[in-house]
């Protein structure tokens, strides 16, 4: 029996526990011990992400990825090890203990109760409510912050997402978002930027994702477009869901889709498209105008009967116009994220992307819009 305890003592001990000394007998009266008001909940920085392998009763332990927000939601993902079953992902809450030192998790996560240390949890209950023997893999790790971050936002970086659906914190659809096909919301990480085409406006502003998967968005600047009054309170009710941080889930390929959710704003939902980087490498940068006017070519790009006539413009480090204007041309081929208003004329910063050459006969060249530089309209 005593061999069996080991385990699991070592794994309090692990955490962070100690025993206090014994108080030694005296003669005279014991001073009055203040009563200690740390604990784990009110002392530790105890949210983040926990990693491990926990016990399981027929196979080799159960992979866990256990998640601790500080509004008392948590996340787990689980995985049998040994068998060929997918990951099984739960969310739910869980409530602290009244000595303030372990968590229990709600019904979704089964009940399981953990000891809160430092930089780890201890299982102290089984799922389903049975209690531990000596059992051993009783540990759960937090992952460092920046490893958690780093890994969820390079993911993030590698897709476009457009949102699907928006509600709010009681589940009842928000107003104007999605506005629909012809103004689609977009999001794009790259870096530490985050580059929004809003409903009408688009809202660019630096992104960080910590241990806990949370995103904050600061720094939040807009451009000043006027629209559709519809559009423009479609605008504000997405300000107004990236105010305050927000709890990332995402999944890859071959369906990627991303929910970012907060208890007082409600729940984005996002389809995703692979970038072009994660497709092609990285781009070359050139500037484009567009003319005001389309122009017929050979092999329009459908549905368009004409094409888009361009010149490529150079400029310096310091932003002003060098050399001389390339020669205009017919572009037979559409800019990823560009729609063209006959009459306005455009200068454009475009990332080229070279793809494998089609059968089919279509360019190797792919154009992506990655800023409007000038637009006015033109005067016939």
């Amino acid at each position: 029996m005593k061999a069996a305890l080991v385990p699991f003592i070592l794994a309090m001990l692990l955490c962070g526990y100690a025993q206090e000394k014994e108080v030694p007998v005296t003669s005279g009266p014991v001073p009055a011990k203040p009563p200690d008001s740390h604990t784990s909940q009110n002392s530790l920085d105890w949210a983040g992400v926990y990693e491990g392998v926990l016990p399981c009763a027929d196979c080799s332990g159960i992979k866990t990825r256990l998640t601790l927000n500080r509004d008392g939601t948590f996340t787990r993902a689980t995985q049998f090890m040994g068998r060929q079953n997918a990951a099984e992902t739960v969310s739910g809450r869980f409530a602290w203990q009244a000595n303030g030192n372990a968590i229990t998790l709600d019904e979704h996560g089964g009940g399981q109760q953990f000891s809160v240390g430092e930089g780890c949890l201890t299982l102290l209950r089984h799922e389903g409510g049975t209690g531990l023997s000596g059992a051993p893999n009783l540990v759960l790790t937090m992952v460092p912050q920046k490893a958690v971050g780093d890994d969820l936002a390079h993911q993030i970086e590698r897709y476009r997402w457009t949102l699907a659906s928006a509600t709010d914190s009681q589940n009842r659809h928000i107003d104007g978002l999605p506005p629909g096909k012809d103004h689609p919301v977009v999001f794009s990480f790259s870096g530490s930027r985050l580059s929004i085409q809003g409903p009408c406006n688009r809202i660019v502003g630096a992104y960080q994702i910590d241990a806990a998967r949370q995103l904050t968005v600061n720094g939040r600047a807009s451009t000043m477009m006027a629209c559709d009054a519809a559009l423009m309170q479609a605008d504000t009710a997405l300000s107004a869901a990236l105010a305050k941080p927000l709890l990332v889930e995402m999944n890859g390929r071959p369906s990627p889709w991303l929910r970012l959710t907060s208890a007082s704003s409600g729940t984005l939902t996002f389809t995703g498209q692979a970038t072009p980087e994660s497709l092609y490498g990285a781009p070359t940068i050139m500037f484009l105008e567009v003319s005001a006017q389309p122009v017929p070519c050979k092999n329009p790009p459908p549905p368009h009967t004409n094409c888009l006539q361009v010149r490529e413009l150079h400029y310096d480090e310091k932003g002003l116009v060098v050399g001389t204007p390339g020669e205009w041309r017919p572009l037979e081929q559409d800019i990823e994220g560009f729609t063209h208003k006959q009459g306005e004329r455009n200068v454009l910063r475009i990332k080229c992307f070279n793809r494998p050459a089609g059968t089919d006969g279509a360019s190797s060249a792919i154009y992506v819009l990655d800023l409007m530089v000038e637009s006015e309209t033109v005067t016939p």
